[in-house]
């Protein structure tokens, strides 16, 4: 049924009513947050200072930490003629669900390769999730999170195996942030996915390997959480994280006034309980880079390690082969060969019912019994839906 409209049109009404009022509200909160910006713009030391005095009191603070540049500048792209070869891995998957007749997941890692003057070539990595893969350490069927987990550690194991064949140098792409940032941090799983996923990012670094986490429209609010401690008392700092006196008030809507079209913003390492393991040439930072056009800006975040920070030339490379991946898709900047990664790494509905079919024929060729779908499934398989994603 749809939405009773009837129902709710007061709510709807009074949300319009309100809305000049917390427009006006947020951009008073913009103007402060720019006022900031411009004052602690080159006090480098004393943005840094404050953080280290936060995580005395709160160690899992999420913020921006502070480089090496002005956090206010604006750095043009440098246009590239050396060649360089692009790969980028996308997951999808298929949910363990236990309305079906039989219980399975699926993990599916699409993989591109783009070079100047070749074709592309790319390739698909699925792995079966069954019997004992599909609980947690409590014994219950695993969800959405662990499935995630695992998927986002496939993209980065499928990137690894190919581009330690390449001789030329290499900017690997994945869609998402690099920090492994799913729930379960506790779990015996959780613990040994990030291990191996810091093996692989160890050896990208030692043969150089390029490599980045495209976050598109982001609404995190790192360099606004940084700037507000600023505005905090000593005795505030204990409290931190509870304050949240720019509330609403994002880094992209800070970036748009600042980037033109191609720009990107300084470089600042990423503060938060997640990424705590990511040490040395693995720290993780990112950079706000425009991929928007005039008057229409558009903000996105890119993660990096810090083997790639290191590098000037490097960072000059990945913000332009960005550009270049996104000015391909029109209007709708996003890096052609993460679309072409997602396209081959969809899952239908249809595949899910064809590895069905197949799982139960092998169980009835040994003498085994599967189940039934339920009525409720049966009946939800109406809908019209046909793919899995994300």
């Amino acid at each position: 049924m749809p939405v009773n409209y009837q129902q709710i049109r007061a709510s709807i009404k009074a949300a319009a009513q309100l809305a000049p009022v917390r427009e006006r509200e947020l951009q008073s909160r913009r103007e402060r947050v720019f006022q900031l910006l411009d004052r602690y713009a080159h006090e480098l030391p004393t943005l840094s200072e404050r953080v280290q005095s936060t995580l005395a009191h709160i160690p899992d603070f999420r913020c921006a930490l502070p480089g090496d540049q002005p956090i206010n500048i604006a750095i043009p792209e440098t246009r590239f003629l050396t060649s360089i070869i692009l790969w980028a891995a996308d997951g999808s998957q298929i949910i363990p669900d236990s309305h079906l007749a039989v219980q399975f997941g699926v993990i599916n890692v699409g993989l591109i390769r783009l070079a100047k003057g070749e074709d592309p070539r790319q390739a698909i990595e699925s792995q079966l999730l069954y019997a004992d893969d599909l609980y947690n350490e409590q014994g219950y069927l695993i969800g959405e999170e662990l499935i995630a987990l695992r998927r986002d550690y496939q993209e980065r194991a499928a990137l690894l195996k190919p581009v330690q064949k390449e001789s030329l140098p290499v900017l690997t792409l994945t869609d998402g942030p690099l920090e492994l940032f799913r729930e379960g941090k506790d779990s015996r799983e959780y613990q040994e996915k990030l291990s191996q996923y810091i093996s692989i990012l160890s050896q990208m670094a030692e043969q150089q390997v390029l490599t980045a986490g495209y976050v598109d429209k982001p609404r995190s609010d790192l360099v606004v959480r940084l700037l507000e401690l600023q505005t905090l008392s000593n005795e505030q700092l204990s409290k931190a994280d509870q304050i949240h006196s720019f509330q609403g008030v994002s880094d992209a809507d800070i970036f748009a006034e600042i980037l033109k079209p191609g720009d990107r913003s300084a470089t600042f390492g990423l503060q938060s309980r997640a990424v705590k393991q990511f040490h040395g040439l693995l720290a993780i930072h990112f950079f706000y880079l425009n991929v928007g056009r005039i008057g229409k800006p558009q903000i996105v975040r890119v993660e990096i390690p810090t083997w790639v920070v290191l590098m000037e030339e490097a960072l000059q490379i990945t913000q332009h082969n960005l550009l270049e991946q996104c000015r391909q898709m029109g209007s709708k900047a996003y890096p052609y060969i993460l679309h072409r990664a997602h396209e081959t790494a969809l899952v239908s509905y249809e595949e899910r019912s064809r590895l069905m079919e197949l799982i139960q024929i092998e169980m009835h060729n040994l003498g085994l019994s599967t189940g039934e779908t339920s009525n409720k499934q049966q009946v939800k398989n109406l809908s019209g839906k046909t793919r899995f994603g994300k």
